[in-house]
């Protein structure tokens, strides 16, 4: 299996931390006919919150979120994917460590024998982080 590595789109919704917001918001998508790739969901403490996904497709998100007048903010993240080993993750954490850049966040998963990985870097930092990456 080969490693997929990119460049996504990704976008933020400031939201209410209370019962109902992320299922008004994934209502509103599924109903626009927005398939997501990663969605995400934080308090932020004093009653906020923050939604982030990553869309299939983001002209459409943003045509349905403009619809129902959500305001976004988008930014940039990368994706990886590919067969799951210990330690898959390393190689791209010791060039990005090598060129000293501090990573945001990075939140990865594996189900059977693949594993996904977002990561993200501070806007001033996401030129950098690409061109460690190659992408």
């Amino acid at each position: 299996m080969t490693q997929t590595m990119k460049r996504v789109k990704y976008f933020i919704k400031d939201a209410e931390d209370k019962p109902g917001a992320l299922a008004q918001f994934a209502t509103t998508l599924k109903n626009a006919g927005v398939n997501l790739k990663g969605l995400w969901a934080f308090g932020m403490g004093g009653g906020k919150a923050q939604i982030i996904c990553v869309p299939e497709d983001g002209v459409k998100f943003k045509n349905a979120a403009q619809a129902a007048g959500m305001q976004v903010r988008e930014a940039t993240c990368f994706f990886l994917a590919g067969e799951d080993r210990a330690g898959v993750l390393c190689e791209m954490l010791d060039k990005v460590s090598a060129a000293k850049i501090n990573l945001h966040a990075v939140d990865a998963i594996s189900t059977g024998n693949t594993y996904g990985a977002y990561v993200w870097a501070e806007d001033k930092d996401v030129e950098a982080v690409g061109k460690v990456l190659g992408v």
